[in-house]
């Protein structure tokens, strides 16, 4: 699969910019959302455990499966005290990890524990300062907890229906970080799938710069072929002549405060500092640019064509802006036609 992604058909190796685990992470916590085979059948299986646990007499749960799985108390008889999520967010086992170490039966279940009226919790040894303290804070925690009758219900906890979902499994064991505003931000942009897996590469610096190259074994000249300067990806994209040129164009057309010097900078400076429905706009804007400027240095180096004048790059960015367009909701089309002519104005004056 990952030949297949950087490869497809060609039998000609090819660099493999970004390794498999980012890849298949979902989109909006920093992968392209391939779906990873071996995870998902470990989804799968679990939907089997899920109905397993509901039937009568069976405990068959994995500890992946204990993921997102919470149960709701009734007679405690089906739940383990210490290794299930019952009582707050995380099993005790966690939460008192120093009782639990000492504990004389760590399967016992909450029944067993508490069905006397009586916390019946026996230890190995005697407990120190710091774990006399751990049992009074469990105690207090205990008095609000009362037994009935019945079997105890297991609930999802990663899906607000409390019923078992193999997607929101199969997203908690991918990746269950926080989610990337910006990356999101890429994906919902109205730009077509080519460029916008253009942007996630050159968010993790991955586009075949010739330094992310030479860290591949590869064996060419490491400088920008057209200002001599080391080739990384923001010398390409910002810091070359011509980049230079565009974006300095583009401050003075729209009134920015500064041109983005790194792909960082035109994070922080121009997309974060927008608000709301203004930050896709510029998005949608700044793809064009480093797109039109990735096409351009790599016409340099394959094909040995020389920009004429950097005004050429003012006029590919408006033409591929204007093309694009035809992608963007009735409403943001307007607004990017305003954008095309204030730059088309200013285009002349150069």
């Amino acid at each position: 699969m990952d030949d297949g992604t950087w490869q497809g058909t060609n039998k000609k190796r090819k660099y493999h910019m970004v390794k498999w685990e980012a890849l298949a992470r979902p989109k909006e916590w920093g992968g392209l959302g391939f779906l990873e085979v071996k995870t998902m059948n470990t989804c799968l299986l679990a939907k089997w455990l899920e109905r397993l646990e509901v039937e009568e007499g069976s405990l068959c749960v994995e500890h992946w499966f204990q993921r997102g799985r919470t149960v709701k108390i009734r007679s405690g008889a089906q739940t383990s005290f210490w290794h299930d999520t019952w009582l707050g967010n995380c099993p005790l086992r966690l939460e008192f990890d120093q009782l639990y170490k000492f504990c004389r039966d760590p399967h016992a279940s909450v029944e067993q524990v508490m069905g006397s009226g009586h916390i019946q919790v026996e230890f190995r040894r005697s407990l120190n300062q710091q774990e006399s303290r751990e049992w009074k804070c469990l105690v207090e925690l205990l008095t609000s907890v009362s037994l009935g009758e019945g079997r105890d219900i297991m609930c999802w906890a990663l899906e607000k229906s409390g019923k078992y979902s193999t997607r929101s499994l199969y997203k908690a064991l991918t990746f269950g970080g926080v989610e990337n505003k910006f990356l999101m931000g890429i994906w919902k942009t109205r730009i077509p799938l080519k460029i916008q897996i253009f942007l996630w590469m050159v968010y993790h610096d991955r586009i075949q710069a010739v330094v992310q190259l030479k860290k591949r074994n590869w064996d060419g000249a490491v400088e920008c072929k057209l200002c001599g300067e080391i080739e990384t990806s923001d010398r390409i994209l910002f810091q070359c002549p011509v980049a230079l040129f565009l974006w300095v164009f583009l401050k003075q057309t729209f009134g920015w405060a500064a041109y983005p010097s790194s792909f960082g900078a035109l994070m922080e400076n121009l997309l974060l500092n927008n608000k709301g429905k203004v930050r896709h706009l510029y998005l949608f804007l700044c793809a064009g640019a480093l797109w039109t400027l990735w096409k351009t240095r790599n016409d340099l180096v394959f094909n040995a064509k020389i920009v004429p004048a950097p005004v050429v790059v003012i006029h590919k960015t408006i033409a591929l802006l204007t093309q694009w367009k035809i992608l963007l909701k009735k409403k943001d089309r307007a607004k990017t036609e305003l954008m095309i002519g204030e730059m088309s104005v200013s285009v002349l004056s150069i």
